[in-house]
């Protein structure tokens, strides 16, 4: 294998690499998510003291009770404390699962997200008696519907009820919550009565925080709540739990992405010490061509910078080739990633993605190019035939 292969095959691994986990981080860790102020968004539920239960819901009525009395939070909505069920669903002569999540009618103006397409659920859908519609997400309109923007309309039947719900809009892509969500229906026209009692619905809760209050205020204000006067007794000694509707969504996938993300970069320098190492051999391999330069008058100025240059060339290429390789491994990456992974629709190769991983990773090349460049050229000057009359 020749010097400049060797240096293009290295470099072009070590760029693949940084391509393909500069795009996955982009998607988890650096895009925020498709909502209005992300960062004052929390989500909430209870945990019982022993553990049994750390994902302890709360019933539609007291869920609402919980919305009028707390003072940490600007507003409050609900969502099926279940998360995203598959349902069997009917369209037209197709039988399929979806993924269904129940939220109440002003889920979506509290996340300040609007859709792609259509309307979100409003108040008005969620009351009893309301006309049945959905809400697809991106992915499921992708994947179901082919991207069909005249999806608008038709009409979902939940198999287990032969009750058609129409589509009334298409989120954007990344809004992903309850996870693995194909598409949001209100909560009350989709619960149940128990008899005469009212509906029954098992609940957690979202909520925007008010100016200067913190997330510990709103969990103890819902601990306070199981613990009111006259609560049942089963639910006096449960805990609020408080997270940030980024953590609830990405849940433990941040710290695997940032190990990956340092065990990349802890590659991407063994791969650039060896490229350079390869550019050292290189370079005094050819001491005699740059003596002769050095001799006919040539500076050590332009001799580095030619041979700078020429570095900057194979890190091109190796640029090139590793924006292959990273297109190769980012589809490994979607097509090995366990269910349920969220922001999946969100990881592609972009102009960002290649722009700053290809920039970061030139630069570093260059850097360690320098030297060997500088070393290869004192080499040549001892070597000149000016140097040995010295």
């Amino acid at each position: 294998m020749s010097g400049r292969t060797a240096v293009i095959s290295g470099g072009s691994r070590g760029i693949g690499l940084a391509i393909a986990v500069f795009t996955v981080a982009d998607a988890f860790l650096l895009r925020p998510l498709p909502v209005r102020e992300q960062n004052r968004l929390v989500v909430l539920w209870g945990a019982t003291p022993d553990g049994r239960f750390d994902n302890f819901p709360l019933l539609l009525d007291d869920a609402r009770d919980f919305a009028r009395r707390v003072r940490s939070l600007d507003r409050v909505e609900f969502f099926s404390y279940g998360g995203a069920f598959p349902i069997p669903i009917r369209d037209g002569s197709r039988v399929f699962h979806m993924r269904r999540s129940g939220v109440s009618g002003g889920y979506f103006e509290l996340l300040g997200t609007p859709p792609l397409l259509g309307r979100p659920l409003l108040p008005e859908d969620d009351v009893a008696g309301a006309a049945p519609v959905v809400v697809l997400s991106h992915s499921a309109w992708q994947r179901y519907f082919g991207g069909d923007t005249l999806v608008l309309g038709r009409r979902l039947v939940v198999h287990a009820t032969g009750v058609a719900h129409s589509i009334v809009g298409v989120m954007p892509i990344g809004l992903d919550y309850p996870r693995g969500t194909d598409f949001w229906a209100p909560v009350i026209p989709n619960a149940w009565s128990l008899g005469d009692t009212p509906v029954y619905a098992e609940l957690n809760v979202i909520g925007r925080l008010r100016r200067g209050a913190s997330p510990a205020e709103a969990r103890d204000e819902l601990t306070s709540f199981f613990a009111r006067p006259g609560a049942p007794e089963l639910t006096r000694s449960v805990r609020g739990v408080v997270h940030s509707l980024t953590n609830a969504i990405l849940g433990d996938v941040r710290p695997a992405v940032l190990a990956f993300a340092a065990a990349a970069g802890l590659l991407l320098l063994i791969t650039c010490i060896n490229v350079a190492n390869l550019l050292l051999v290189r370079g005094l391999g050819r001491v005699r061509e740059i003596a002769v330069r050095s001799a006919l008058g040539a500076r050590r100025g332009r001799i580095v910078g030619q041979l700078v240059s020429e570095s900057a060339l194979l890190a091109l290429g190796g640029g090139i080739v590793g924006t292959v390789l990273a297109s190769f491994a980012v589809d490994g990456f979607l097509a090995f990633a366990p269910p349920g992974t969220p922001r999946l629709d969100e990881i592609h190769l972009n102009a960002r993605a290649i722009g700053g991983a290809v920039a970061i990773t030139t630069v570093v090349m260059l850097l360690f190019a320098l030297a060997p460049a500088v070393i290869a050229s004192q080499e040549a000057d001892s070597a000149s035939p000016g140097a040995a009359r010295k």
